[in-house]
């Protein structure tokens, strides 16, 4: 019996229901996602970036390919400007057509550097520089969102594809880190063929080296 069969007739160790595929299970990770109390939030959101920050990943990566945070995300906020503080190339994504285009950024400010695009996400602005990763070129982070993850690395996005179609056309397989509040860790995520799982998932209390995530590509 496959993982997807055996996911199917499961129910996740944190009682989320996933028999009927991925569309019940993404819609109680974003329930649990907006309930989560600002104060949590807050200590959740700090804890990560300083799990982030003190990696060696961090450390010896040149460039960091992130994404600008919406409210009920991951914030990402202090990490994109301590990319830029400390002198890494920032690229973020912008969504052109159906795809994902990376593009690098030199600041912030919202209206000259960042404008909005679809579903209210701040991406770079038209003019903002091309980016495409170089194989062996200089270190990459890759910090990628999620609305769960499980501790194979599987990722459960939103359900458009946007990030598997990007990440796959950038071999984006080292240093990819999955960013995700406690809430949004569990045991299994049903898995398609088409999706693409991450090296790591950092919550607020564990960095998570995927269970054999070459498998999965």
């Amino acid at each position: 019996m496959n993982q997807a069969i055996r996911a199917g007739r499961q129910r996740l160790q944190n009682g989320l229901p996933i028999g009927g595929g991925k569309g019940p299970l993404r819609q109680n990770l974003l329930a649990r996602r907006r309930a989560l109390p600002a104060e949590q939030r807050a200590e959740q959101n700090a804890a990560i970036v300083r799990r982030i920050r003190d990696s060696a990943r961090w450390r010896t990566a040149r460039t960091v390919v992130a994404y600008a945070s919406l409210p009920e995300e991951v914030d990402t906020w202090p990490l994109l400007q301590a990319a830029l503080r400390e002198g890494k190339k920032l690229v973020l994504p912008r969504i052109e057509r159906r795809d994902i285009e990376w593009h690098a950024v030199t600041g912030l400010a919202r209206g000259s550097d960042l404008t909005e695009g679809p579903f209210g996400i701040l991406e770079p602005a038209p003019a903002a520089q091309r980016w495409r990763p170089v194989p062996g070129d200089e270190p990459v982070l890759w910090l990628i969102p999620g609305v769960g993850y499980d501790r194979c690395g599987t990722r459960l996005g939103h359900g458009a594809g946007y990030y598997d179609r990007a990440l796959r056309g950038a071999q984006a397989r080292r240093n990819s880190v999955g960013l995700a509040y406690s809430c949004q860790l569990v045991e299994i995520i049903p898995a398609a063929p088409w999706d693409w799982p991450v090296e790591s998932v950092v919550t607020p209390d564990e960095w998570i080296v995927a269970a054999n995530p070459s498998d999965r590509r």
